[in-house]
């Protein structure tokens, strides 16, 4: 058995080989000692200098602030900032992740390691974007006829990228690296995966309206916030052993602020249409004028009270309560609001257990009080995936655009083209509906 251990402490990621910068980043890592572990075994929270931590909640909390009131702004400028915003926070937490596996020792004898992370990152974010600006396009349907060739064959071009680096990285490939090499191509599609993929729901969500991308990345910063309230002020039984200072406490107070918040809070965006309608350009704004037709969750409806709670209600209040009115989406609100306090913070456990598995007590130090960027979102990725999946599951409404119906037009030959304009003027003209706009335009220049 020991000397699997120490085999394996030699792996292809070399985890714990001297020199490597995960390492020497956080020197001040999870050597724990006797007491403290002890103390994690018995299910206990270890303690901590009471100056020390009083100094750790304000730096927290300050940065906390800044960081909300960033991401405010970035919301408040639209929907392109919101997307450049993910695409930097895709790049800096895949540099975060995948720096855990570089060995300068040997990345020094293979030079071009590091210069096919960034490769395959850019085949990937080239793939995932290139479907997302099509989708953007299709409300500019004049840019996306010259840029159709293009998006007709995105998915050949993206792929053909990828087999480059592939032939490129089997080409590199030397006698005596093979292991670290391998484990070094692993690491990065794994991260690729866990990273890239999963946020780019973010973006996804951004083009079902702003309200599906903003809601539950507020949720988990409101659960994150309110666990470490109860946590730091209440807490005393341990959670989880991968992250000792997580606590029961923590967890189940940030839930039950979390659920009532979301209700709360779903009420409150329901009635601003930048939030709900999807978004007509990526030039949009928090004060731009928009308007679209609401999806049915988000109108209010009178739900009957129970007679028995509304009894209760009428004791407690002093008058009778028959109905309440309540937005459906509020419902669906708790939904996400409880996968948000339950399971997505698994998301940052699991995070805990790749820095124990590294030895390292941050991925970084980029945000005081915080660690790295990838501290601050772990959660997010998992919670992005899940609010997609409901909203497509359970609300998305089916539609026909115009955007969309042109883009198919576009996909057929100029016969088929032809047919279908004929036989639409035909229609128009048998109903009556050409005459009418035609006079309708003529009344109009004739104005002019």
């Amino acid at each position: 058995m020991g000397r699997v251990s120490k085999k394996s402490s030699t792996s292809s990621l070399q985890v714990g080989e001297k020199g490597s910068p995960a390492k020497l980043r956080h020197r001040k890592v999870n050597d724990s000692t006797k007491d403290e572990v002890a103390e994690q075994n018995s299910g206990i929270v270890p303690q901590e200098d009471a100056k020390k931590k009083w100094r750790n909640w304000r730096q927290r909390t300050t940065f906390t602030f800044v960081m909300i009131g960033g991401f405010f702004t970035v919301i408040a400028l639209g929907p392109l900032s919101t997307m450049l915003m993910v695409l930097c926070l895709q790049v800096l937490i895949y540099r975060e992740v995948i720096s855990l596996s570089s060995v300068p020792k040997k990345e020094r004898d293979l030079p071009w390691s590091r210069a096919m992370n960034a490769y395959f990152l850019i085949c990937l974010e080239f793939y995932l974007y290139g479907e997302n600006s099509h989708r953007a396009l299709k409300r500019h349907p004049w840019l996306e006829a010259h840029l159709q060739p293009f998006f007709a064959h995105h998915r050949f071009i993206s792929f053909s990228l990828y087999l480059i680096g592939f032939v490129w990285f089997v080409s590199t490939l030397r006698k005596g690296y093979y292991r670290f090499q391998m484990g070094q191509f692993a690491w990065t599609h794994m991260a690729l995966g866990l990273v890239v993929v999963q946020s780019q729901y973010m973006i996804e969500n951004i083009f079902e309206g702003i309200f599906w991308f903003f809601l539950p990345i507020a949720l988990v910063i409101v659960n994150d916030i309110f666990a470490y309230v109860f946590g730091f002020f209440f807490g005393r039984h341990q959670l989880i052993e991968l992250s000792p200072k997580k606590t029961w406490e923590g967890y189940i107070g940030g839930g039950i602020t979390t659920m009532v918040f979301g209700f709360l809070f779903t009420a409150m965006l329901s009635d601003w249409p930048f939030m709900y309608c999807p978004p007509p350009n990526l030039h949009m704004t928090a004060f731009s004028n928009v308007t679209c037709e609401k999806n049915p969750v988000f109108v209010p409806y009178d739900y009957q009270v129970p007679a028995a709670v509304s009894t209760a209600l009428s004791l407690v209040l002093g008058r009778h309560i028959a109905t309440v009115t309540i937005r459906p989406v509020q419902f669906h609100s708790l939904a996400i609001s409880a996968f948000a306090s339950l399971i997505a913070p698994f998301g940052g456990f699991f995070a805990s257990g790749v820095k124990r598995a590294f030895n390292i007590k941050d991925f970084g130090n980029s945000i005081p009080g915080h660690g790295g960027v990838t501290d601050r979102f772990d959660c997010q990725f998992i919670m992005a995936v899940f609010s997609h999946s409901y909203y497509s599951s359970f609300i998305k409404v089916s539609t026909v655009t115009v955007g969309g119906l042109f883009s198919s037009f576009l996909s057929l030959n100029t016969d088929k083209q032809m047919e279908l304009y004929q036989s639409i003027q035909e229609y128009l003209q048998n109903t009556g509906s050409f005459v009418e706009a035609a006079t309708a335009a003529a009344a109009a220049a004739g104005g002019a």
